[in-house]
């Protein structure tokens, strides 16, 4: 056994850990004042989107909005996304 795989082992590093289906993870980031209406339009194809703005920390704005789905949806959203772009 390496360091790395001791060092792995000691901070939970479990590869084989199955994934939280419903946990939720990013699949866009999008003008600030596009999110709203991207998270709607997905909500209304059937997706269980969600979205948050995003905080510039160094010019103090928010700019940017994260699209959020879970991760059993996140390849159906991103393909419908990119139909809508």
């Amino acid at each position: 056994m390496s360091i790395r795989d001791s060092i792995n082992r000691l901070l939970g590093g479990d590869d084989d850990a199955p994934e939280d289906q419903d946990a939720l993870i990013e699949i866009a980031v999008v003008p600030l004042g596009a999110g709203p209406m991207t998270v709607s339009m997905l909500c209304d194809a059937g997706f269980d989107a969600s979205g948050a703005p995003t905080f510039n920390v160094v010019t103090d704005v928010a700019s940017d909005f994260r699209i959020l789905v879970p991760r059993r949806q996140a390849a159906a959203a991103t393909a419908r996304l990119d139909e809508l772009a």
